[in-house]
């Protein structure tokens, strides 16, 4: 509940509404009028608002803190009119299961209150004429000036073209995290970050932008959080999403720059073919144990692609990722960075180092090598003919739910398993760990003639 009122806050009576024995923790955040700001003395606050709005504003917020940090309930309530030194200006409560959640989501009601909400404040002071306070000019706390931030770089790179940039970064795992901090540190000025995964505590050692009492909450969730914290400067968007046939143009169109920084094959070819294309310029990296690859397609700029080389996509199955053959932390921030520079280079001259070459390194004995780019003559997806395949197979968690479908989770069992469904009249489900491998399998058993089966998007990771 969000309330607006002229009264004086009694927070007796609203920790006693907040009241759950069901809940491990509650977190209240109080903000008080006091005696000076910035260096001149104060003597009083003035609140006026915009009440309509503000209240719908307010329960707006509120709602998305509680699905956020998953909280059992939440109060806010914010003062209006003339204020006294000592005064409670506004109040927050977050009652949550653990008190992680419950902190967060007060700090981020009162950034977003100050940013979002048509409330403004009026600052009376001792000995000086009352100024009207731009809340929003404190969102992120942020008591110093942006080229201040920069000034360390500002001899190397344009800092109003990076500014200027809107990146997708598909990804936000071992090569995304440290792909996202460089970037933006950089004060790349847009960042959308696509990431539909949740934390594991296997995940850490090697994705810094994680810790242990963050395992079980979105990935998406959590960077986007950090990099704001990193960078106030710049505006981050995550999206919560699988990266598929049904979203990827909507996903990278209007962007200056794409990272791929995904751990299986088959959405770095979608990625790859959807921004050949649309003619978006795409940096792609990945590892094997200690070895790294970097590599930029600029389908404006031809210097071959993978199709070049590779008419269909290989089969994930057939090949393995981290879980097979192991991952380093040291090894993914080490090309994890190649990559980031890579693209910061891009969008500073429109090319760079690894259009016209691959870009191969090995952590363990510093060898490093460049392999000339080919192109296939009259290559169909240098061309930019480019069809994008929807799978109609796929469901996510949500569809499922409605289906009245058999779940069929194969991640610790043989593929031999779906035999003992080939008979079932309702909707079968497969789930594997992200859905590659249940893909796989129910384009199997469909190109078989069994078409109740369905693979679910993402994987158990998508529940």
């Amino acid at each position: 509940m969000f309330s607006l009122r002229s009264n004086p806050i009694d927070r007796e009576e609203l920790i006693a509404v907040l009241k759950n024995d069901k809940a491990g923790a509650l977190v209240v955040f109080e903000g008080w009028v006091r005696d000076h700001n910035e260096g001149k003395s104060v003597s009083s606050l003035e609140y006026q608002v915009y009440e309509s709005l503000a209240q719908k504003e307010g329960m707006k917020i509120l709602d998305e803190a509680r699905h956020k940090f998953n909280l059992h309930q939440v109060l806010c309530a914010h003062r209006f009119g003339h204020l006294l030194l000592g005064d409670t200006a506004v109040w927050i409560g977050a009652v949550a299961s653990h008190r992680d959640d419950a902190f967060k989501a007060t700090r981020f009601i009162i950034d977003e209150i100050k940013l979002r909400l048509p409330i403004w404040k009026k600052e009376h002071y001792v000995s000086e004429k009352a100024e009207w306070v731009f809340c929003k000019d404190h969102h992120t706390h942020v008591h110093f000036h942006e080229a201040d931030y920069y000034q360390k770089q500002s001899k190397l790179i344009s800092q109003d073209a990076i500014k200027a940039a809107r990146v997708l970064v598909v990804g936000a795992g071992g090569l995304g995290c440290p792909v996202l901090v460089s970037l933006a540190t950089a004060g790349v000025g847009h960042i959308d970050i696509i990431e539909f995964d949740k934390i594991s505590l296997s995940n850490i050692h090697r994705q810094p932008l994680y810790s242990p009492e963050v395992v079980g909450e979105k990935k998406v969730v959590v960077a986007k959080n950090k990099l704001s914290a990193l960078n106030p400067f710049i505006h981050i968007h995550g999206h919560d999403k699988k990266l598929d046939a049904s979203n990827v143009e909507k996903f990278i169109s209007g962007k200056d720059l794409i990272l791929d920084c995904t751990d299986n094959l088959e959405t770095k070819f979608l990625l790859h073919d959807a921004c050949f294309k649309l003619k978006i310029p795409l940096v792609s990296a990945s590892i094997y144990q200690y070895e790294g690859q970097v590599r930029t397609f600029n389908p404006n700029e031809i210097s071959g692609c993978l199709r070049c080389t590779m008419d269909s996509t290989p089969d994930d199955a057939k090949i393995g990722n981290c879980n097979d053959f192991g991952a380093l932390g040291a090894v993914l921030g080490v090309i994890g960075s190649l990559q980031a520079s890579e693209a910061i280079t891009f969008l500073q001259n429109k090319t760079n180092s690894t259009v016209k070459e691959t870009y191969y390194f090995n952590v363990k004995n510093l060898t490093q090598m460049k392999i000339k780019n080919l192109k296939k003559a009259n290559c169909e997806c240098c061309n930019g003919n480019v069809e994008i395949q929807q799978v109609d197979f796929e469901v996510s968690a949500d569809e499922m739910k409605v289906m009245n479908a058999v779940f069929v989770d194969v991640r610790e069992m043989d593929d031999s398993i779906l035999n003992d469904y080939l008979s079932e009249e309702r909707p079968v489900v497969v789930c594997c760990n992200k859905g590659i491998r249940s893909k796989r399998l129910v384009q199997h058993m469909r190109n078989e003639g069994h078409k109740q089966f369905y693979s679910l998007s993402g994987g158990a990771s998508s529940l």
